[in-house]
Formats: structure tokens, C-alpha cells, sequence
């Protein structure tokens, strides 16, 4: 009897108060998660979910000390105060000294592209005016006797500064290579010395003429 009742004794389950401590033990504790919300957080099996201490190596340095000079396309010029203003674009960007040469070069690229495009345009344009004056059957086979003519007009102004700064304008704006203004150049040029050559002293043009209605104080020379 004393045999058996030992028995029973020692396969009694275990006490309400050991399997409770365990169920506690298991618990995550809510309090660690509330106060570490940058921490590292951990699977069921204890491993970190974010990088870990050798990824971190393997990132960018970030922005240096002091940015070296930056490498710019030929012909390509930044102002000191826009450098000054970008570099503290990449610093606060985080961009280290090889990512903040490639935006250095793509803007350059960039810019240089627009500044050049208004100038060939200009040129093409240039180009085909001339090349129409050219082509023209009025005026193209004649270019010599157009040139004249309207220089002579020139000579009836009197003023040789004045003929001049007209001469610099016409290069300047392009007007020159214009087919319409050189054909109505012409053409008043040659109502005014028509019939006639330029004298060494500057004529009087007649009463009620092309050259009155156009220089009106050559009369009262």
C-alpha cells in the first residue's frame, strides 16, 4: 500500500504556480517595444529584421567636409554665389563627392543645350535668308548693282557715323540677310538716285519726291 500510494504522488501534474511563471516568461514585454521604437526589432527566433552592423559599412560616406572642384564642360562657367548655393543643396541632400559631380554634369549638359539652341537657330536662319536673296529672280542675279544702289542712297544721308551705326545694326539683328528688307532697301534706293549720281555735297531732293517724304531735313541743308 505504501509502494503504490508513492507512485500516484510522483505523477501528479505540475503545480498551477510553475505553469504560469513559464506562460509570463513567454510574453514579449510590451514596455521594451513602446520605449526602443528605433531599436532593431527581432523575429520569433531572435534574429534582427534591419541591416545589420556590416551593411551599414557598405553605404555611401555621405556628404564630405568641403566639396572639391567640381569638373564643368568646356566653354561652361558657374557663378561663385550658384556653386555656393548648390553645394549646400548636395550637403543637405547627403550626396557625396562623385554623386554630386553627376548632377554637375547632367546640369551642364542641360544648360549648355539651351544656351546653343537660340544661336543656331539664329544662323539656320541667317543661312536660309541669304540663301533665299540668292535664289530670288528679281534681285538674286544683281547683288552687285543692289549693294550699290543702296549705298549710294547711304551717301545721301550725309552723315557717315549715322550710316555706320545702321550698318552695325543690320549685322547685329540679322536685318541685313533679310530678303523683304533688302528688297524694300532697294527699291526706295533706287527712287532715290534714280536718274542721277551722288554729288560730292548733298543734294537737294525735289519738292514732293520719294527723297523729300523720306529725309524731309535734307531740304533745309
Amino acid at each position: 500500500m505504501t509502494v503504490e500510494s508513492t507512485t500516484t504522488s510522483s505523477e501528479a501534474p505540475p503545480t498551477p504556480i510553475s505553469t504560469e511563471t513559464q506562460v509570463t516568461e513567454q510574453k514579449p514585454s510590451e514596455s521594451v517595444s513602446l520605449l526602443n521604437e528605433d531599436s532593431p526589432k527581432t523575429e520569433s527566433d531572435g534574429t534582427k529584421t534591419e541591416k545589420t552592423e556590416a551593411d551599414d559599412k557598405s553605404k555611401p560616406a555621405g556628404a564630405p567636409e568641403k566639396y572639391s572642384d567640381f569638373k564643368l564642360p568646356d566653354g561652361f562657367e558657374l557663378q561663385t554665389e550658384t556653386m555656393t548655393e548648390a553645394t549646400g543643396v548636395f550637403k543637405e541632400l547627403g550626396l557625396t563627392q562623385v554623386q554630386a559631380q553627376k548632377l554637375v554634369d547632367f546640369y551642364g549638359k542641360t544648360a549648355l543645350a539651351s544656351a546653343e539652341a537660340p544661336i543656331k537657330h539664329w544662323q539656320d536662319t541667317q543661312k536660309a535668308w541669304r540663301d533665299e536673296i540668292k535664289a530670288d529672280p528679281e534681285i538674286g542675279g544683281k547683288l552687285g548693282d543692289v549693294k550699290a544702289t543702296i549705298g549710294k542712297a547711304y551717301a545721301l544721308l550725309g552723315d557717315a557715323k549715322l550710316v555706320q551705326s545702321f550698318r552695325d545694326a543690320m549685322d547685329l539683328t540679322g536685318a541685313g540677310n533679310n530678303p523683304a528688307f533688302v528688297k524694300t532697301m532697294f527699291k526706295l534706293a533706287s527712287m532715290l538716285t534714280e536718274g542721277g549720281h551722288v554729288a560730292g555735297s548733298t543734294p537737294k531732293p525735289k519738292p514732293g519726291s520719294a527723297a523729300e517724304a523720306m529725309y524731309p531735313n535734307l531740304a533745309k541743308g
